[in-house]
């Protein structure tokens, strides 16, 4: 089970922030079988004109130790630069972003994507479809957009 240190408080928490820790929780965690992650949330772009993708980020998690600490960007920055024997094709932790693409709340339905990197030269993005049921989001089906 995922510890969300840093989260929740007293802010209430919306939809888009809901599907953000279930994608965590119930997609991207057991996805990775206990590997070292760390990810960001990120909010979808409208369009190229749109901000440089470090403004696009809503919040950032490391995944270290079966433990999911919400850390700010410039933890996430230093992580992402960190090397494995300094070897810059070798990263410590694969870097991973979670976009809300769709979310209809009225039908409780949404599209989440997942954008993965191993290193410089391998990666996946995956979209989920998902639907609240009895007061729960559970994934429909997925579907591998791109790979490298």
């Amino acid at each position: 089970m995922a510890v969300f240190s840093g989260c929740g408080g007293e802010t209430p928490v919306g939809m888009e922030e809901e599907l953000v820790r279930y994608t965590l929780e119930n997609i991207l965690i057991p996805r990775e079988q206990g590997t070292d992650f760390i990810v960001e949330w990120r909010r979808r772009s409208p369009g190229p004109g749109d901000v440089d993708p470090k403004q696009l980020a809503q919040g950032f998690w490391k995944f270290e130790g079966g433990t999911l600490t919400e850390i700010n960007a410039e933890e996430y920055y230093q992580l992402a630069m960190v090397w494995e024997d300094e070897d810059p094709n070798r990263w410590v932790y694969s870097q991973h972003s979670i976009t809300v693409v769709e979310l209809d709340e009225s039908e409780l339905e949404a599209q989440v994507e997942i954008d993965s990197l191993y290193n410089p030269l391998s990666g996946s993005g995956i979209r989920y479809w998902l639907r609240k049921e009895e007061g729960e989001w559970r994934k429909v089906s997925e579907n591998t957009e791109w790979v490298s």
